[in-house]
């Protein structure tokens, strides 16, 4: 069955379509225009032909009457109808409407009907000379003409009369309407041969021009879409066609240009991946053998700062020894989590529990600044898979940035809400000196901090675990007015 719906149509099929929709509808203007102009121009010959043999009826019948020779003035009428092609009656009508005498004889015994009757009298009444009926159903032309008294007329009619009677000719166009038919059909037919011929050609110039070419644009097109970028167009031609084939060849040199440029900076990711892969192993090995001895010092420098006397000199410093050596530590431990990141372990857990253990921990990090902490669990705390270990580690990052970007007094505010259909939700929000603008873009990219004594893998690797807990971190901040970090996370994930 074929699509009406004109809008899934190529663009041949509309042309075409528009194009004979336009010729049918011009050759049917054109047609009835004609059909009209011929029918009127047959109409006016005729009812001149009417009036003429109408006058020439009349003279005759006038010129025998006033001879006296009626009965030759009626046969005279009688001649007329018959050697006058399309004549169908002559009448002699009284000024009353009755038949004086008639070319049809059986009609002058039954009288004309009333309403012709009526036609005459009202005529006579007016005085019109001429008057003209045009009859369509039975397709006759019907002329009345007044026969007025004179002196020519007086032996015969009294001189008191003004009118003596209607001459009644009617004239059937039948034949001439069917020969104007048949000339018409002449005519029409190499009009719509020639309008035929007019369209082919037409079309055949559309599909050279237009059609072709762009049938090629549209060939080539799927060929760059499928890869092939050394596909190109001639542009032969100086109009639109030519200018979107140039226009086409300019788009795919620059999508070459474009795919040699990601190529070359793709080629680039990944030697640079495979160096950094490789770095990365060989210093997570490295950190590794570093951390062991570390710990062994550390161990050592406890037992011995254990041994010295409170009062002893070198105690401080061996304390402070053991502090560098906690921040080494952590340093390592922070760039072997981001190394070798440990796939997460999920059960179905309620959040409430690891932030509130992150809070215990990071209180214990004020470092003596006047600091509130703001968490007001839901009542119905929701349960889902995720681990619970690595989320205290997000967490407690996130509360360690806060107390780091507050100066001395402040509040946290950990906001926790679940959106149906989208997920659970965590704010972790500071009233700290905020981050600036041009920071937040690079704020999770390794290694990059705006804390000098920061490492720069921390929310690198509160990024990273959220990954794998598919959910997303987001970071929003005005410098001197805060920062809040937003967590999503799914209500949907597996516990594997």
């Amino acid at each position: 069955m074929m699509n009406l719906d004109i809008r899934r149509w190529t663009l041949r099929a509309k042309v075409i379509f528009h194009v004979l929709i336009l010729a049918a509808i011009s050759a049917g203007i054109l047609i009835v225009l004609s059909l009209m102009s011929q029918h009127r121009l047959v109409h006016a010959l005729i009812e001149r032909e009417v009036e003429l043999v109408g006058s020439l009826t009349k003279s005759s019948v006038f010129f025998l009457k006033k001879c006296g020779r009626v009965e030759e003035a009626k046969a005279e009428i009688h001649e007329l109808a018959a050697t006058t092609q399309g004549i169908r009656t002559i009448r002699i009508l009284t000024t009353e409407g009755d038949i004086f005498a008639s070319t049809d004889a059986e009609e002058k015994a039954a009288g004309l009907p009333a309403k012709d009757r009526e036609t005459v009298r009202a005529l006579v009444a007016a005085r019109t000379q001429r008057q003209t009926v045009l009859s369509k159903g039975q397709r006759t032309i019907r002329s009345f003409m007044l026969v007025e008294n004179g002196p020519a007329c007086y032996s015969c009619h009294d001189a008191g009369r003004r009118i003596n009677g209607v001459l009644d000719v009617v004239f059937d166009y039948r034949e001439a309407s069917n020969l104007v038919w048949k000339s018409q059909w002449k005519a029409i037919i190499p009009a719509v041969l020639s309008l035929g011929l007019l369209i082919f050609v037409l079309l055949r110039l559309f599909e050279k021009l237009v059609n072709r070419p762009i049938s090629l644009l549209k060939d080539h097109m799927k060929r760059v879409q499928d890869g092939d970028l050394a596909v190109r167009l001639d542009p032969r031609k100086n109009d639109e066609i030519g200018s979107l084939t140039a226009s086409f060849n300019v788009m795919v040199e620059k999508l070459k240009a474009a795919n040699r440029e990601i190529e070359a900076l793709y080629n680039q990711r990944i030697d640079r991946a495979e160096h950094l892969a490789a770095f990365g192993e060989l210093a997570a090995g490295l950190a590794h053998e570093v951390k062991n001895p570390l710990s062994g010092i550390k161990g050592a420098l406890e037992i011995i700062s254990q041994n010295m006397a409170a009062s002893d000199p070198q105690k401080e410093i061996f304390q402070e020894m053991l502090v560098q050596i906690d921040k080494t530590i952590c340093v390592i431990q922070d760039f072997l989590s981001y190394a070798r990141p440990k796939p997460p372990r999920f059960s179905r857990t309620a959040p409430r529990l690891f932030i509130e253990d992150a809070i215990r921990l990071a209180k214990t990090q004020l470092g003596g600044k006047d600091i509130k902490v703001h968490y007001h669990p839901p009542e119905q705390d929701v349960r889902i898979c995720l681990d619970a270990d690595r989320m205290q580690e997000v967490i407690l990052n996130l509360l360690l940035n806060s107390i780091a970007a507050i100066e001395e007094r402040g509040n946290i505010f950990i906001i926790q809400r679940v959106v149906p259909n989208r997920g659970l939700y965590i704010f972790v929000a500071d009233d700290g000196r905020g981050i600036k603008a041009p920071q937040l873009a690079q704020i999770f990219h390794p290694f990059f901090s705006t804390r000098k004594d920061g490492t720069g893998l921390g929310l690198s690797i509160c990024k990273k675990i959220i990954d794998a807990h598919r959910g997303l971190i987001s970071v929003q901040s005005r410098e001197g007015r805060g920062t809040t970090f937003v967590l999503r996370l799914p209500l949907d994930l597996p516990c594997e």
